[in-house]
């Protein structure tokens, strides 16, 4: 199925620019790519390194599951925060447990439950059952989640832990802005 008017090698030349270029919008479009193409702290051979591993593995999908479960915990430690108190405070008053007193319980396995299924159904073969479960834990589930991801490769475990440090500034940064606060590398520019 060769071109008449291509070689052998110029074809297999021309496929490799495609996949270049396929790899580079793959690229463009993942953040975890961008944020190591333009972080001073590695060198060519890491960058590409860490590119060539980060969308085989398919990091970002990881990274937002990580987000969503951070999201899902501050949600949680409200309900936590008022469930288990005043049911203890119900079964006091009452001087017994009650179903009351067990919701805050069932609570916490359901909650633990779905999100166990939702990291499964997100990550697929990415992650076991247990794994799921593991990074179900309430407030460091998503810590779990990077180490059972990246425990062999200390480099791309390094690059994601900069990665997640960096967008916590930046939504640091963003919740400031919303709420018209400025932070305090503004207030120094400004004077």
């Amino acid at each position: 199925m060769s071109s008449p008017n291509l070689t052998i090698e110029e074809e297999n030349l021309a496929i490799d620019d495609m996949k270049n270029f396929e790899e580079h919008c793959e690229c463009a479009r993942d953040n975890f790519c961008n944020f190591v193409q333009k972080n001073q702290k590695y060198d060519q051979d890491q960058i590409d390194y860490l590119i060539e591993h980060s969308l085989g593995k398919d990091i970002s999908k990881v990274f937002r599951v990580g987000y969503i479960l951070i999201v899902w915990s501050f949600v949680a430690v409200w309900i936590d925060n008022f469930l288990i108190p005043a049911a203890l405070g119900y079964s006091v008053v009452q001087g017994e447990a009650s179903w009351i007193t067990a919701i805050p319980l069932i609570f916490l396995i359901v909650n633990a439950t779905l999100k166990a299924i939702f990291i499964k159904y997100r990550l697929k073969k990415q992650i076991s059952w247990l794994g799921a479960y593991w990074s179900a834990v309430p407030y460091i589930g998503f810590a779990f989640l990077l180490q059972t991801q990246f425990k062999t490769d200390k480099l791309l475990y390094k690059a994601s832990k900069d990665y997640f440090l960096y967008q916590k500034v930046v939504i640091k940064r963003e919740v400031r802005r919303f709420f018209g606060l400025k932070s305090k590398t503004e207030e120094t520019e400004l004077g």
